[in-house]
């Protein structure tokens, strides 16, 4: 029997769970919460979640629970995590440690056994400054790392897997990042929205040659060579180079692959794409636009969004009758347009 017990908006601050109490999923969610304490080889909880407590270390007999699948400890003032603790726990596979005030994170290798089935690891919303990547090569069967919404100024060690699929940055401070001597070949997506970075990563087409799709929105990107390595990665579906300080988009090439392609709120004056893969849309919009050739787009490319722009010449192929030329609008006020209008993005993956 599957029996579930769930704590909620109590007073308790301290809770026991022996094993004679046959649970497998215990919720414990707004508590006074400083302790939890788990019967060795409890083989029998296999859901813990505890959020908004008054933990302020994770509670040491975790380490008793055998069985357990998915842990989550968020909203509580936990400052500082061994990620060892979970190692032995051959059947985790989600640790969820988000929304917490974690300052120091501390992981090292010690067997190829360690983080059996460890596939999702969530540190969200933490205070974390510094991280040692090549902390996370140890655990063989992750396939998502998130890191988001920290003050992580600094990624230091090489990221070497081949089951990352998901690595999440955006959010934090960094300026800089050397992916020359990272390995990630089955990785899709990479998020590096809302940094500081100037600069491309280096190595990045190499290091993650199979990536699907990329988040750079949100930095301080400029005009540089390096696009070119970018824009012609070879299975590259998604790139949002949005609200950065690109002043043109002239790309002579992009990937086949590439089927959305967001450079909204840049100082871009010139855009011209004449070769793409058939069905590319590209966003525009907001940025410092005064002349434009249709014909300096690829015939492939299926949509284009010009909103606020000093020319709008936005248009949906999929909407457009058959013979229907594009028509551009210069003088006029075209940020209040609705935006319903047309919408060039669907895909919110």
């Amino acid at each position: 029997m599957d029996i579930t017990l769930n704590i909620k908006k109590s007073s308790v601050r301290m809770v026991i769970l022996p094993l004679s109490a046959n649970i497998m999923r215990l919720k414990l969610e707004r508590t006074y919460l400083t302790d939890v304490k788990f019967d060795v080889s409890n083989d029998r909880l296999k859901f813990l979640t505890i959020t908004d407590s008054h933990l302020k270390s994770v509670p040491s007999t975790v380490i008793y629970l055998a069985a357990l699948e998915m842990l989550e400890i968020s909203k509580s003032p936990i400052e500082t995590v061994n990620l060892n603790m979970f190692s032995k726990l051959q059947r985790l596979h989600q640790l969820n440690l988000c929304k917490n005030k974690i300052l120091f994170l501390h992981v090292s290798h010690t067997s190829d056994a360690d983080f059996a089935n460890l596939r999702e690891l969530f540190l969200a919303d933490n205070l974390l400054t510094t991280i040692n990547l090549s902390s996370f090569n140890g655990m063989k069967a992750l396939t998502t790392l998130d890191l988001q919404h920290n003050r992580i100024r600094r990624l230091h060690g090489e990221l070497v897997s081949s089951g990352l699929k998901i690595v999440e940055l955006s959010g934090n401070r960094i300026e800089t990042l050397y992916c020359c001597k990272w390995n990630l070949s089955g990785l899709t997506n990479f998020g590096l929205n809302y940094n500081a970075m100037s600069w491309l990563p280096t190595c990045l087409s190499l290091a993650m040659p199979n990536l699907i799709s990329l988040g750079l929105e949100s930095n301080a990107l400029t005009d540089c060579d390096m696009w070119y390595d970018i824009l012609t990665m070879k299975r590259l579906q998604r790139l949002d180079i949005s609200s950065n300080r690109l002043k043109k988009a002239v790309f002579d090439n992009v990937s086949q692959s590439l089927q959305f392609l967001k450079l909204q709120d840049n100082d871009i004056k010139v855009l011209s794409i004449p070769v793409s893969g058939e069905g590319l849309k590209i966003i525009a919009t907001s940025n410092s636009i005064e002349t434009f050739d249709v014909k300096s787009l690829s015939t492939n490319v299926t949509a284009l969004e010009m909103f606020c722009n000093p020319i709008d010449c936005t248009f949906d192929r999929e909407r457009m009758r058959i013979g229907q030329e594009i028509k551009c609008v210069t003088g006029s006020n075209n940020c209040t347009k609705a935006r319903n209008t047309t919408t060039v993005e669907q895909d919110n993956s």
